[in-house]
């Protein structure tokens, strides 16, 4: 507990020197910057999806209660101009007073009530709802003060709420249609969305009356979807974009000799694993399946000569900067061809079997080509796959689709990116039940899941996460593949600290 205490500790004097809002002011320069993430969010109500790509977007346009600043674990006070921890299971937010959203309504405890509960409505489609688990209400204790109260004591709240917990103005959404939030978002964030041309630009306009003084700096970003490598480095060559992320190791040598970008990278929180559909009858039920495919993979030539070494042979489902992480862990199924064919022989599959293989096209590093390596792999031991590299939101619609009546099975290549620092978000997004992007449901991980939610001692929480993901690792529950160092390619005069958590802030960019 004392360790609890002197932590939140940390967190309000964080507040300190965060003023309220008031006139000033604000200096935009009439400047654009462009950028592609490769690909394109589905949604902007924030309160829907999960997605770290949507989780970027959705800070243009919406704030959190909190913040990290720099991608590392420091946390600020965001939204709110302070956090009081009133108890172990009490969290106080005192908003600032005068801030609006775009339509005019006021960013107001009601609206914190409002945004924080409007996920946990019975009926609402959103796959946040074990993100938001542990709260119980959300009280109004004045205008601008507002408390959360949680049915536990959970160290790991203050982390998602500054991913999650978008702030939305409360009567205006009260009233939108599902599609309509889907694409016109009204928020209080530094930008607003001006216009989206599916599949082509998403265009965002600095909001003056933004309540940080120093934010935003330039007046308008466009986001523009560029699934293909090549393209999307080529157009950073020529200038029509200026920040391009994922870069391929094999493009880094041209973008460090142009005469106008440059290289930054920094080793990131995205961790890859290959998935199964453990719940539709096929040979993946079968855990000897499941580890002669483990067998069937070697990681090592993957991250040396598929991703050419922009990254580390990921060993379990946390990175470093996560509780329970473990650097002297060892994943127990090695690159064994032979072993493969006997454990699929052993269970029935002598001469292999057949199955879909579902992967994002242009969503991540050279997803394509190492789920190609993947499938190579697979084919040499007997499990033939049919190739499917997709876009995005079909990937979303077929992973999503495995629920449905007659669904076939599917093994699936995805990477988690954990930018909250928080192991519980990043173990029930890929591994408890009603996970979003789990396909794998053990009931007694869901429950040591809700323990950690409820241990206040870092050792003890730690202790549980590393038994959830030894439990995994003996079940083949996933097959863990690598952890990518995260490349971003820019113009020489974009002005940006780059994060570590996967996160592309507008309002953090700057244009000498």
């Amino acid at each position: 507990m004392r360790k609890l205490l002197l932590t939140l500790a940390v967190f309000s004097l964080l507040a300190v020197g965060v003023a309220p809002h008031e006139a000033f002011a604000k200096t935009i320069k009439n400047a654009t910057i462009t950028i592609s993430l490769g690909s394109e969010v589905d949604t902007m109500d924030p309160h829907t999806t999960s997605s770290a790509l949507a989780t970027v977007f959705h800070r243009y346009t919406f704030d959190t209660l909190m913040h990290r600043p720099t991608g590392s674990n420091t946390m600020v006070p965001w939204a709110a101009k302070e956090m009081i921890q009133i108890d172990p299971k009490t969290i106080e937010f005192r908003m600032r007073e005068g801030v609006k959203f775009t339509n005019g309504e006021e960013v107001d405890a009601q609206a914190v009530q409002f945004s924080l509960m409007r996920p946990l409505q019975p009926g609402f489609k959103t796959v946040q709802t074990r993100i938001f688990r542990v709260i119980d209400r959300v009280e109004v204790v004045s205008k601008w003060v507002v408390r959360v109260h949680m049915k536990s004591t959970d160290p790991g709240l203050l982390r998602r709420l500054a991913d999650w917990g978008h702030l939305v103005p409360p009567k205006h959404y009260s009233t939108l249609s599902p599609d309509d939030a889907a694409v016109k978002p009204v928020g209080s964030g530094p930008y607003r969305l001006g216009r989206w041309q599916k599949g082509v630009e998403m265009g965002f306009e600095a909001n003056p009356d933004y309540w940080k003084e120093d934010a935003p700096h330039v007046k308008t970003v466009r986001a523009i979807p560029i699934k293909e490598d090549g393209t999307k480095v080529a157009a950073l060559l020529k200038r029509e974009v200026d920040l391009i992320n994922q870069v391929p190791a094999q493009y880094i040598p041209k973008l460090e000799a142009g005469a106008n970008t440059r290289v930054e990278a920094v080793r990131g929180t995205r961790v890859f694993h290959l998935g199964f559909t453990h719940s539709i009858d096929s040979p993946l039920k079968d855990i000897r399946v499941r580890q002669a495919i483990a067998h069937a993979i070697d990681r090592d030539v993957i991250v040396k000569h598929v991703v050419e070494g922009r990254g580390v042979v990921a060993n379990q489902p946390l990175h470093e900067w996560t509780e329970g992480y473990d650097a002297k862990r060892v994943w127990p199924y090695s690159y064994d061809p032979n072993k493969s064919k006997k454990l699929l022989a052993d269970a029935g599959h002598p001469n292999g079997f057949e199955i879909d293989f579902v992967t994002a096209d242009g969503r991540y590093t050279k997803d394509k080509e190492v789920a190609q390596s993947i499938a190579g792999m697979l084919q040499a031991v007997g499990v033939r796959v049919r190739f499917q590299p997709v876009v995005w939101k079909r990937f979303v619609d077929t992973f999503r689709g495995r629920v449905n009546p007659g669904a076939k099975p599917f093994i699936y290549y995805i990477g988690y990116g954990n930018g909250t620092g928080d192991s519980d978000a990043a173990l029930s997004a890929v591994a408890a039940c009603n996970g979003a992007w789990s396909a794998y449901c053990d009931p007694e991980i869901d429950k040591a899941l809700d323990a950690t939610a409820s241990t206040v001692d870092f050792k003890k929480r730690a202790a549980i996460f590393e038994d959830i993901t030894q439990r995994l690792a003996k079940d083949a529950a996933h097959v863990m593949l690598w952890q990518e160092d995260s490349v971003y390619g820019l113009q020489k005069d974009i002005v940006w600290k780059v994060r570590n958590d996967d996160r592309v802030y507008a309002w953090e960019l700057d244009r000498r």
